[in-house]
């Protein structure tokens, strides 16, 4: 067995790999030693700690050299000089700030100039074939694999040789345990839990036993740089390793080969290289993915854009659900030494005799090729062919349906329609797969159409996961299974008239890579998408467009410089980021006034998760406990203190906490941290203002003036089941009481499948119409059985939801109930004292419009669960219930038929239509717990 001090979940492959030689100095340390032998300060070059913040924030913010001469030249900056001269001796101007600049100790890896000569085919006015000289600018590979994996700041997250990761529970019996099940319980999710890794070091550990294997993964793209002149182009190559923990045809071959070349020798005997961890390990760079959209990826591969990068698929037979023979790298490059052969023909190949990749050791370019999320899933099968499949002849109708979709954080409102869209980006495509498949039911007669649409975004979001395991990758195999299984309908409907796409049938190669390569997301397209942004497009800008190539590798550099000067002050341990303090004290007192951020903007889109949310999941407000363990021992069913104990170790966190005391104060103004254990917390603790934003209200003026008009009754039967002491009170006197009123509440809720990334930032409202705004009342999931929903809901902290599955008899609709929100309040001081645990903070109530329980299974074929508004006799249902019952916000869709009610509007739909769908697409977080 492993040392389980070390980590209890993963169980090491080769214990031999990644031997530790000599003890070395990182470079960090390097440069410290430098700075103290010489006696200099820590910022050296610069002279002082304010000179340094002055130096970052000019560089970070781009400003062109204009205005830093402007900046220079202000009254304010020569008074700082002339207030502390010995200060600021580095910035006495523009050319002296960029000389010391250029002085910051940085990565080894140092930029080259290629010369390529280029002969065509076309002759001068003397007769002689023309030539035109090329210019690429790289770094030699190995030297940025160095640079890399000899950072310090990556140490804690650099792996150096393969493991097998397993839920906790089942590595503790693993000795004992079914090969078969530990095989279905094993988790992939990076390089380092593949099969890739293993299978590689295997043949290396022949000749080089301990090797640290550094998997190469390369991301290309083409992209123009200017946007009203089309003629500056550039073709970044990106370079990583897959140690640090996650996101002219010829004439590229000749470039790329010449670029990598170092990657050829290093790949054979390997380099020692001196480690984040401060020790220096025998390294093996050697390819393992590439990252390209589709044309990229038959470029790479020498093959033809109609047929597959990956195997040997005929042409014809693309859009069939096959498993097809991999590509040969052996094979391909004979056919490519003979381009006069059937080989070259019925492979598909181009005429391209020496790819890049022929001396690569170890690699397998055919088996490089990992999935494109946006290419090939949202802008490809999803937005270029599902939504136009299903949309012709229905624009109008799903227009229609767009326009009335109900407002949710996070989720963009389409207010005009989809059809008037021209720019489409990956986030609106995203935002489109959210609603689109509650949107078209009943919109075709032909029940295969949803059933197909279904099948296909659920393989979108199972891709999307970021950790696998077998049942998972069987999820997605059955999903694909499915699509095929209905596609036809689209033939019958006159749409298609054959299914030979490519980014259709790559969908069978997902599962594959992920075995190989680890989950989708952390070797997506949109990754080199947004460094061209950063570095490509942000470069050129900052050039004066002349000899603007070389402009951008000096603006690189320095930039690359300062990032790795803030890594080495981090290390220091002397930069404290008050800027993100700051913004995030403000976000905390202010979130609850900021209701403009909840305005739909000009293209329909809310605003306000992008705002809100960043400060709800900054860590610096929450204090998670992520090494708590989870509780051994069942939970006696009719226990709710037990429950929420259980709860509380599960969600395990010290927010900021709020709430109302016994004399009507709230409990912000200390900001004291509260023991969770001591409440009766059922799902965990929230977030609220410290004063009621709505004030101070009457129970008659509730009733009456915000339409709660069963809130007397509501709040009677509450304080009945309480265990309210003394007499209780009659709903007229209820009435008289007033009671503090608030807008909304936030929750950070912990990852179903126990990563610490994948927290759930929610919001919940309860807000009127106000200042121009139209009403937000949230719709949620409250725990209406707490017995039950301690034995299947939430789903504790437990790292693979399937496990849950196979072991669980109950279905997660059982314990729990949609509410429509129409008030969140605290009761007054001299009913809240009455009240048992009088004196906790969390003691802030719902009032809840009900709709009916769940179904025993979703509708088919949209594979969603339907609800109706719940009444009783003529009135709707209600009940109150503390704010700790309620586990998270939740989406509905109308449920629509044939045709949509043109009556209904986006901010209207949810009291209007009568029967709703549970919409578990609205975030992945809702679509684990739900699907």
């Amino acid at each position: 067995m492993p040392d389980a001090s070390q980590n209890p979940s993963t169980w090491p492959v080769f214990p031999d790999a990644g031997r530790k030689y000599d003890r070395c100095p990182t470079a960090f340390e390097t440069v410290k030693a430098q700075q103290e032998a010489q006696g200099l300060s820590m910022y050296a070059p610069f002279t002082s700690e304010e000179e340094w913040e002055m130096a970052e924030f000019i560089v970070e913010s781009g400003m062109s050299h204009n205005d830093i001469n402007r900046m220079l030249n202000t009254k304010l900056f020569a008074r700082c000089r002339a207030s502390a001269p010995q200060d600021y001796r580095a910035i006495r101007s523009r050319k002296a700030l960029l000389r010391t600049l250029d002085s910051l100790p940085g990565p080894r890896s140092q930029w080259k100039v290629i010369e390529i000569t280029v002969t065509g085919n076309r002759r001068d006015a003397k007769g002689r074939l023309m030539r035109q000289v090329l210019y690429c600018w790289g770094r030699n590979p190995v030297d940025a694999i160095a640079d890399l994996i000899g950072n310090p700041e990556f140490k804690d997250d650099m792996r150096y040789a393969p493991v097998e990761e397993f839920s906790d529970e089942v590595l503790a019996e693993l000795e004992d345990a079914d090969v078969g099940a530990a095989a279905r319980a094993r988790i992939l999710s990076d390089f380092v839990n593949t099969d890739w890794w293993p299978r590689v070091q295997r043949l290396v550990a022949e000749h080089w036993p301990g090797a640290t294997i550094a998997p190469v993964i390369l991301c290309s793209d083409k992209t123009q740089l200017s946007v009203f002149s089309g003629d500056k182009m550039a073709w970044p190559v990106y370079l990583t390793i897959g140690n640090i923990d996650k996101d002219g045809y010829r004439l590229f071959h000749y470039v790329m080969r010449q670029l990598l070349s170092p990657l050829v020798e290093a790949g054979k005997t390997g380099v020692m290289m001196p480690c984040a961890d401060g020790y220096v390990r025998h390294v093996f760079p050697i390819l393992a993915a590439y990252v390209a959209d589709f044309p990229e990826q038959c470029l790479v591969c020498c093959t033809k854009e109609n047929r597959c990068p990956t195997c040997l698929v005929r042409q014809d037979q693309r859009g069939e659900l096959l498993n097809s023979c991999y590509r040969d790298p052996e094979a391909t490059l004979a056919a490519l030494h003979n381009p006069a052969s059937e080989q070259l023909a019925e492979a598909g190949l181009r005429d391209i005799p020496d790819p890049f990749w022929a001396d690569l050791p170890y690699a397998n370019i055919f088996n490089c090729i990992v999935p494109a999320l946006l290419h090939q899933l949202h802008k490809g099968v999803f937005m270029s062919h599902l939504v136009q499949w299903i949309a012709k002849g229905h624009e109008d109708e799903l227009d229609a349906r767009f326009q009335r979709v109900p407002p949710y954080p996070g989720l963009r409102i389409f207010s005009q329609g989809i059809s008037t869209i021209s720019q489409w980006t990956g986030n609106e495509f995203r935002q489109m797969e959210k609603v689109f498949v509650g949107l078209i039911d009943g919109l075709h007669a032909d029940t295969r159409v949803v059933a197909a649409a279904r099948a296909m975004l659920d393989f979108i979001y199972l891709a999307h996961y970021p950790s696998h395991t077998a049942s998972t990758l069987q999820q997605m195999r059955d999903a694909l299974e499915r699509f095929h299984a209905n596609k036809a309908v689209f033939q019958d409907l006159g749409i298609r008239e054959h299914f030979n796409i490519p980014k259709l049938h790559w969908l069978l190669h997902y599962i594959s890579s992920i075995i190989d390569f680890g989950s989708c997301d952390g070797l997506s397209t949109e990754v080199p998408e947004r460094l061209h942004i950063d570095f490509a497009k942000s470069a050129y800008r900052a050039s004066n467009r002349k000899d603007y190539v070389r402009q951008m590798v000096t603006w690189l550099t320095r930039r690359e410089k300062v990032r790795w000067f803030q890594g080495f002050l981090r290390w220091c341990g002397m930069v404290q980021n008050h800027a993100d303090e700051s913004e995030t004290d403000n976000a905390d007192d202010n979130w609850e006034e900021d209701d403009d951020t909840d305005v739909l903007d000009p293209d329909g889109e809310t605003r306000w998760d992008t705002l809100a949310l960043d400060a709800l999941a900054d860590t610096s407000s929450l204090d998670y406990d992520l090494d708590s363990p989870a509780p051994s021992t069942a939970l006696a069913q009719d226990d709710p203190r037990a429950l929420a104990s259980y709860m509380s170790k599960t969600i395990d966190t010290s927010l900021e906490r709020t709430g109302s005391t016994t004399d009507g104060r709230t409990g912000w103004d200390n900001q004291e941290d509260l023991d969770t254990e001591d409440s009766d917390m059922i799902v965990g603790p929230y977030k609220i203002a410290r004063k009621p934003s709505l004030g101070v209200i009457s129970g008659a003026t509730i009733a009456t003036a915000l339409g709660v008009i069963d809130f007397a009754p509501a709040l009677a039967a509450f304080l009945a089941g309480d265990g309210f002491a003394g007499p209780q009170p009659s709903e007229h006197s209820l009435l008289q009481h007033s009671y503090p009123v608030f807008k909304q509440f936030s929750r950070v809720l912990p990852s179903l499948r126990g990563y610490a990334r994948e927290v759930f930032a929610d919001r919940i409202f309860a807000r009127p119409a106000t200042n121009g705004l139209p009403p937000r009342y949230s719709t949620v999931l409250y725990v209406e059985k707490p017995d039950i929903a301690e034995t299947i809901g939430v789903k504790g902290t437990s790292s693979a939801c399937d496990s849950y599955r196979s072991s669980s008899h109950l279905n997660w609709n059982l314990g729990y109930r949609i509410g429509h929100v129409r008030l969140i309040f605290t009761l007054p001081p001299d009913l809240q004292r009455r009240r048992p645990h009088a004196t906790d903070t969390f003691s802030h109530l719902a009032y809840l419009e009900l709709y009916t329980p769940f179904s025993s299974s979703p509708e088919r074929p949209v594979g969603l669960y339907k609800v109706a508004k719940s009444y009783s006799g003529m009135k709707r249902k209600a009940v109150i219930v503390p704010l700790t019952r309620i586990f998270r916000s939740c989406h509905l869709l109308p449920v629509c038929g044939q045709m949509i009610d043109r009556s209904w509007s986006s901010e209207t739909v949810v009291d209007e239509c009568d029967v709703m769908y549970l919409n578990s697409f609205s975030d992945h977080h809702m679509y684990l717990f739900v699907e």
